[in-house]
């Protein structure tokens, strides 16, 4: 499964915004979803500081700032037909959907 991570930091609006549109998206989109806040953490405050909201999709940083659902779809979509299996089960269901016969 695509995991999808948001850095964050305390008090910032922005990063509320992308982690709720993330849980929405869960509710179609199957994928994890870790909130991490940087804060907290001494390393990743020096690596990412005012870049807030970070994502990351299984470990790759994918963007940072001003997130949009579309952007977050997108990257999931892409991740997952990096993986050969969902890749395939993809093209299965998109087969079915369209009522023709996979093979």
């Amino acid at each position: 499964m695509i995991q999808v991570t948001i850095l964050s930091r305390h008090q910032c609006e922005l990063c509320d915004v992308v982690l709720n549109m993330a849980r929405r998206l869960q509710a179609t989109t199957p994928f994890g979803l870790n909130h991490v806040n940087i804060d907290a953490d001494a390393q990743l405050l020096a690596r990412y500081g005012s870049r807030v909201p970070v994502l990351l999709i299984d470990q790759v940083e994918i963007g940072s700032g001003a997130i949009t659902e579309a952007d977050l779809r997108r990257a999931i979509k892409r991740a997952r037909w990096r993986k050969p299996i969902s890749r395939i089960l993809s093209r299965l269901r998109a087969t079915l959907r369209r009522g023709r016969p996979f093979l």
